[in-house]
């Protein structure tokens, strides 16, 4: 099993999957944070999308059948599709004006889905609600974000003390995350389990077959 942590964005998704699978690989699970664009979904909970939508693009790429399946059974929400963005959605009103379009939204999945199947490589989306539909980001973190997807600590710094009242709903937002990646965490170890089992339950039959 490899962890690849690809960064924020396409662009770093991208880099991070040419690399990824220059080497043989099985299967991929795309997994992360995302936001909830209805208002029926809480922090912290898992969901396994069939579909996943580029946004301003007629474009989408399904999940593998049999790990949507096994992801279910593990434990996640099936939702039918989430949305990749090219951009962070900071604002609670433009979550609400996509809602007609996903159930949640983020912003790497489409590029590692459509990377694993050009690839003919099986994968599935699972996410975790870091933030609800109700809910604005307290800061703008793409304006913070380097060239490789990760948060520049030094713009950041300064954009807390430009608008330090706006400190409390960042500690919000860090509560909640730490709640998503816990429960994400709990339900990767199931489902990695699940999916080894099923595996081996089903190796004997194909080398029989053979």
């Amino acid at each position: 099993m490899r962890v690849l942590l690809t960064g924020i964005g396409a662009s770093a998704a991208t880099r991070a999957m040419n690399w990824a699978l220059a080497s043989p690989t099985d299967m991929c699970i795309a997994s992360g944070f995302a936001g909830a664009l209805r208002p029926t979904l809480d922090v912290g909970e898992v969901l396994a999308a069939r579909v996943v939508r580029r946004a301003g693009r007629e474009l989408a790429v399904a999940s593998d059948h049999e790990l949507m399946i096994t992801a279910c059974d593990a434990g996640a929400r099936r939702v039918d599709r989430f949305l990749t963005a090219e951009r962070l959605v900071v604002d609670a009103r433009e979550k609400l004006e996509l809602a007609d379009e996903a159930d949640a939204v983020e912003m790497e999945s489409f590029v590692i889905l459509a990377e694993a199947a050009r690839h003919g490589v099986r994968a599935v989306s699972v996410r975790a609600i870091s933030d609800t539909a109700e809910s604005s980001m307290p800061y703008d973190f793409d304006r913070v974000r380097d060239d490789l997807g990760k948060i520049r600590l030094r713009p950041l710094l300064l954009e807390l003390a430009a608008q330090p009242q706006r400190i409390p709903a960042l500690l919000r937002l860090a509560r909640d995350c730490r709640l998503a990646a816990g429960r994400l965490a709990i339900f990767l170890d199931a489902y990695l389990a699940l999916l080894s089992a099923r595996r081996s339950l089903s190796q004997p039959a194909a080398v029989a077959a053979s």
